[in-house]
């Protein structure tokens, strides 16, 4: 089959190219032509070197994505099914550029740049709106949106070469992402000094390699700004929050200064080998973890035990640097004496269990570096709450308090630190019944309002004393919540229960976490689900009021959105002061659970400032409408949440 002729972008003619066409039994039927490598002199190529000639030079776009469709991918050899998965590839790199212009073009509508009041603090970190829009429509995670948003608008204007590149599939996206995380916030003549650069070799090497690449670059190009951009990098060392893993369990992500994130790394690894080599039979990666969880928690479950400290010795002299002769053979010392293969000092330490009476007199050891200080006194308090919800429930919050006068224990770099301490720490458990009614005038309750349909009361209750260590009362801020049904926390079934900030986890898990804590019982009204209301009385909402709505919703009310009620800002659906320019007339929202909802930081900003709109239709449920008019119904905690934006507005909710 002869090839087509083009005309170029310069107006010379070129050959079109001619994919190649696979008859049933996977033989090539498409007939390239002479082959101009023979024409220029050299040796002939197969036809399957032809083939792939072929695939490699078409450009990303319909024609090659019909071509892909329509592959009987199993007649195909492995060198040419490897070609199709790299043509495939060109053209997912070419699409991902259409969605990022797409973004930008998105991010650049005046909706999208709201004007922030001044009189909520400073602007959001992140100003444009784009990212949170595409979080409800497309449930993405937030971080990833506003990432996103940021790597369009980079390309769309800085990185214009890039954006090309990516668009004819010479780059992939992750490549891309290199590029615009490393040069977005250089100055435009030295950010295309290494984007030329790095560009033409880019699909050569792997991602690591062009991260390692534009880094080179970077210095070579601007050494003078060294010094700033390492300023620069040590303002964003963090500590993420959690993220839910399966099975229970979190991962967390540590941003630290290069020498700082090694000798945290020292510090951990030099502890679990000293564990290790007392027999502790924990793996070297359980013990890491553990390690950094008691250096900063202090809080160790009896099931990681038992709980030992370790107690350093004097450690040996130091012996003398050997020198190693002219083969390596062997080592000698200064004075010429012959030395065997020098090996890594086994620690020396002494295990003392928790309790032991001897924990603080070692003999012989005038090391200071221990771990825990002297006993503290724990005391622990159980609250019964009662309310009235028509599902039972059960929170439970463990929380770390702070004795006074207990010495601050501090951990010594390159100590072999192995303190496996539990925590006697103050506990609340908050479960639900159904059923439950409230006497009135029972000891212990208090009087409810007229107004409200239901009562709070308070009984104080003894909880029994947690076994375990009593040298450390724990960290300030080290809390758990968790929400466990009363059926579960009663054996009678094994319902999962929800960790705040976590998620689902397993009914044995939420028994043992409930265990010698402090725990409150709320029941609550099965027929209008309120605590009490202050009408307009109030604007804060009091304990119980401001309780139960987070109990109820558990996360904040928008799509999507994760955070837990415990961290959000508790909002008047309906605005309880009149805004600023707005209708004087307007009715203002009260203080009660139909009007109230959590709501986190970033979302309460939205909603004031950003064009968001939200609405209670019922308690928990909520409707929210985007500045492109998107119209979405949630009900936070639960997972649901539904596109409305074709539904007629007089349908039902779903849920």
């Amino acid at each position: 089959m002869a090839s087509d002729l083009q005309e170029h972008s310069d107006g010379d003619p070129v050959a079109a190219v001619v994919l190649p066409v696979y008859g049933p039994d996977g033989t090539c039927l498409t007939d390239f032509g002479p082959d101009p490598v023979v024409a220029a002199g050299g040796a002939p190529r197969t036809g399957e070197q032809r083939q792939v000639e072929a695939i490699a030079a078409c450009p990303p776009g319909p024609e090659l994505d019909a071509w892909l469709r329509g592959l009987d991918l199993r007649v195909l050899s492995s060198k040419i099914l490897v070609e199709v998965i790299a043509a495939q590839d060109r053209v997912e790199s070419h699409q991902h550029a259409r969605k990022l212009a797409m973004v930008a073009e998105l991010a650049s509508r005046p909706e999208m740049s709201p004007e922030w009041s001044p009189l909520a603090g400073a602007p959001p970190t992140q100003a444009c709106v784009a990212g949170d829009e595409l979080v409800m429509r497309l449930g993405w995670p937030r971080v990833t949106a506003m990432k996103t948003v940021h790597r369009a608008l980079v390309l769309d204007g800085m990185l214009g070469a890039t954006r090309e590149a990516l668009e004819v599939g010479h780059l992939d996206p992750a490549k891309a992402q290199v590029l615009t995380a490393e040069l977005a916030d250089l100055s435009f003549q030295v950010a295309h000094a290494v984007e030329d650069a790095v560009l033409p070799e880019a699909d050569q090497c792997s991602v690591a390699e062009l991260r390692q690449r534009v880094a080179r670059e970077i210095r070579l190009v601007d050494p003078e700004g060294a010094a700033a951009r390492r300023e620069r990098a040590r303002c964003t060392r963090k500590v993420s929050h959690p993220r839910p893993q399966p099975d229970g369990m979190a991962s967390m992500w540590l941003v630290l200064d290069a020498a700082d994130a090694l000798r945290v790394d020292g510090v951990l690894t030099h502890a679990a080998k000293t564990a290790k080599a007392l027999g502790d039979d924990r793996t070297l990666d359980q013990l890491r973890a553990d390690g950094l969880r008691d250096l900063v928690v202090g809080d160790v479950p009896a099931s990681d035990g038992p709980a030992f400290e370790v107690h350093l010795s004097p450690g040996l002299p130091v012996p003398p640097e050997p020198r190693r002769s002219w083969n390596g053979a062997t080592m000698t010392d200064r004075d010429g004496a012959l030395l065997t293969r020098p090996v890594e000092p086994i620690p020396i330490a002494r295990l003392i269990p928790l309790g032991d009476s001897g924990a603080h007199s070692v003999p012989g050891s005038n090391d200071p570096r221990v771990l825990a200080g002297p006993p503290a006194t724990s005391t622990e308090t159980a609250t019964e709450t009662k309310t009235a919800p028509a599902t039972a429930t059960a929170t439970k919050t463990g929380t770390g308090a702070a004795v006074p006068g207990a010495p601050t224990r501090a951990a010594v770099p390159g100590a072999p630190t192995r303190a496996a301490v539990p925590i006697a720490a103050s506990d609340t458990v908050a479960s639900s019944a159904a059923s439950d009614t409230v006497a009135p005038g029972a000891p212990g309750d208090a009087a409810a309002p007229a107004a409200a349909p239901s009562a709070v009361v308070t009984t104080p209750a003894s909880a029994p004393a947690r076994r375990g260590c009593t040298r450390c009362s724990g960290r300030p801020g080290a809390e758990v919540r968790i929400t466990i049904p009363a059926s579960t926390l009663l054996g009678l079934d094994d319902q999962p229960a929800h960790l705040d900030g976590h998620g689902p986890i397993d009914a044995v898990q939420a028994r043992a976490l409930a265990i010698g804590g402090v725990w409150q019982r709320v029941v609550t009204d099965p027929l209008t689900d309120r605590v009490l209301d202050v009408g307009r009385e109030r604007y804060r909402p009091p304990a119980a009021l401001a309780e139960l709505v987070r109990t109820r919703d558990g996360t904040c009310a928008a799509p999507g959105c994760r955070v837990p009620a415990c961290a959000c800002e508790l909002d008047h659906t309906q605005e309880f002061h009149p805004q600023p320019g707005g209708d004087p007339d307007a009715p203002l929202g009260r203080t009660d659970a139909d009007n109230l909802g959590p709501v986190c930081h970033r979302h309460h900003r939205l909603k004031t400032d950003g064009g968001f709109r939200l609405r209670q239709i019922e308690p928990g449920l909520y409707e929210w409408i985007t500045p492109t008019g998107h119209r979405y119904l949630t009900r936070p905690g639960t997972g649901q949440c539904h596109d409305a934006t074709a539904d007629p507005y007089d349908a039902p909710p779903p849920f």
